[in-house]
């Protein structure tokens, strides 16, 4: 909450690596929670073990877009770091990482009118407040058991004429009041989804059972006549999904 900044050099992205990184920090502070992306460098059974044995929540969300109090305190430490770079003419930076963290975290912050360094557990009510704006309801755009399409990650060379959301759609399965509020979604055969998303990276529509859903292709029939049944695959759903219609439902 303080935006108090902590950063390690590595010499690489072993297990071991980042959890000797972890224990460094949990000598200054204990989390209760740890959000990270997905890499394997964070899942993996010498990290985990290490969260489990501090008791310590650790989860990722899959947005598209990276931790935005992130990317602008590092956007702020590349952009310190580069002046020295320019003034040096050199692009060494292990000594000069700590004064310039320590610089960032001594320094006031508009977002919230406190230096992280500053902030004492006295201050953590006002500036909750200021950061979250607490007596703001929070408003849920989803609904649980909404139908919902996820949006596709969009690569930078990525074609226009791609679609933006995925054939295959989900329910809601539970909600957070976070800020801003996420989503846990559920496949349609009832397996939760990893991660948490944001309403923007979710698509309501309308699936109810008189709506017609796509087929990708028939695998075999069997039957005939009236009786004459169909395995299909359906568009945008892996082969768990594949399933027996009735031939006369089929549409064209």
């Amino acid at each position: 909450m303080s935006r108090y900044l902590r950063a390690f050099p590595i010499k690489d992205k072993k297990a071991s690596t980042i959890a000797k990184v972890f224990r460094k920090v949990f000598k200054e502070v204990r989390p209760k929670n740890i959000q990270t992306d997905k890499g394997s460098e964070y899942y993996n059974k010498t990290v985990r073990d290490l969260f489990k044995k501090h008791n310590i929540h650790h989860y990722s969300t899959k947005s598209e877009a990276k931790c935005a109090i992130l990317e602008r305190a590092h956007k702020t430490l590349q952009n310190k770091m580069y002046r020295v770079f320019t003034h040096r003419n050199s692009y060494k930076y292990l000594d000069i990482l700590k004064p310039l963290v320590d610089s960032y975290n001594h320094s006031v912050h508009r977002s919230h009118g406190f230096a992280p360094a500053n902030v004492t557990e006295a201050d953590e009510p006002l500036l909750y407040k200021s950061l979250y704006n607490i007596n703001a309801a929070i408003r849920f755009r989803f609904a649980v058991n909404d139908v919902v399409r996820i949006s596709k990650a969009r690569k930078i060379f990525r074609k226009g004429y791609l679609p933006g959301w995925t054939e295959e759609t989900f329910v809601v399965y539970k909600r957070f009041p976070t800020n801003p509020p996420t989503y846990v979604l559920q496949d349609l055969s009832g397996k939760e989804i990893a991660g948490r998303f944001y309403a923007e990276e979710l698509q309501k529509i309308d699936k109810s059972d008189n709506n017609l859903w796509a087929i990708e292709k028939i695998i075999r029939t069997k039957g005939r006549g009236a009786s004459r049944q169909l395995l299909v695959k359906w568009v945008g759903f892996d082969d768990s999904f594949n399933s027996w219609i009735k031939a006369k439902w089929l549409k064209t």
